[in-house]
């Protein structure tokens, strides 16, 4: 039949392709460990700004990344391949050429979390509809640019956003009772 086709899917996740994601990190506020064994660092956040909330270490996350000078985008780069993770990514650009570079990080997951503090295990297939899949891609280019005429802040199909969790001090409890 002319003008007849099946609309495309490509397989990528119940939810969508992106699972979490955190915006505007600091870099100052990383625990990025010291020498030696047992100290190796982590990537703490938390889905609320709240003391009680349950912190998960983003350490092992596979996805995108945008580093940042303050709030102007100066590299992006993508984690996973292999054995690679965020934290290991992040850690390296302190010691690369761009390690004066930056002082923020974005970063937009494919795992998500489990059990209130666990990143998922990353061996999900992933499988999304064409238009879901424009919406998280248009919403993570939303969230790395922050484009000033844009009034929408993007469709992020069920991707849970996380805040950093300062190194040593937690969070003050800023929930509404």
């Amino acid at each position: 039949m002319i003008g007849f086709h099946r609309p495309l899917k490509v397989r990528f996740g119940e939810r969508g392709m992106i699972k979490s994601f955190g915006l505007h990190w600091r870099s100052d506020q990383v625990n990025w460990g010291k020498p030696g064994v047992g100290n190796r660092g982590t990537l703490m956040g938390a889905e609320r700004r709240s003391r009680n909330a349950p912190q998960v270490n983003f350490r092992k996350q596979r996805g995108i990344y945008v580093l940042y000078a303050e709030y102007e985008v100066v590299y992006i780069g993508q984690t996973g391949a292999g054995n690679d993770r965020l934290f290991n990514r992040l850690k390296m650009h302190r010691i690369n050429h761009l390690s004066e570079r930056w002082n923020r990080f974005s970063w937009f997951g494919t795992q998500g979390v489990i059990g209130g503090n666990r990143l998922k295990a990353d061996n999900d297939a992933v499988h999304i509809e064409i238009a879901s899949a424009l919406n998280i891609m248009e919403a993570v280019a939303i969230a790395i640019s922050e484009p000033r005429l844009n009034l929408k802040r993007g469709n992020w199909a069920g991707a849970k956003p996380y805040f950093q969790v300062p190194i040593g001090k937690g969070f003050e409890d800023e929930e509404e009772d």
